[in-house]
């Protein structure tokens, strides 16, 4: 009696399958362990935008316009 091997592309999406199972396992295993309240960001990134504009700046942007 023969054994009927499986086609080799289904053993390969098989093992791929259980690769990418894992390391999403792993992942939010990692991701829910780890603590990462204590983020530093600078200060000047967390300081409000002026929502006016700078006209001398847009003037001079406008004079280095190549008609």
């Amino acid at each position: 009696m023969q054994k009927s091997k499986l086609p080799s592309l289904v053993i390969l999406l098989i093992l791929t399958l259980i690769t990418v199972v894992f390391w999403i396992v792993f992942t939010v295993y990692r991701t829910y362990i780890t603590d990462d309240t204590n983020v530093n960001v600078p200060r000047e990134v967390l300081l409000p935008l002026s929502p006016t504009l700078n006209e001398s700046t847009i003037e001079v942007l406008e004079s280095k316009i190549y008609p």
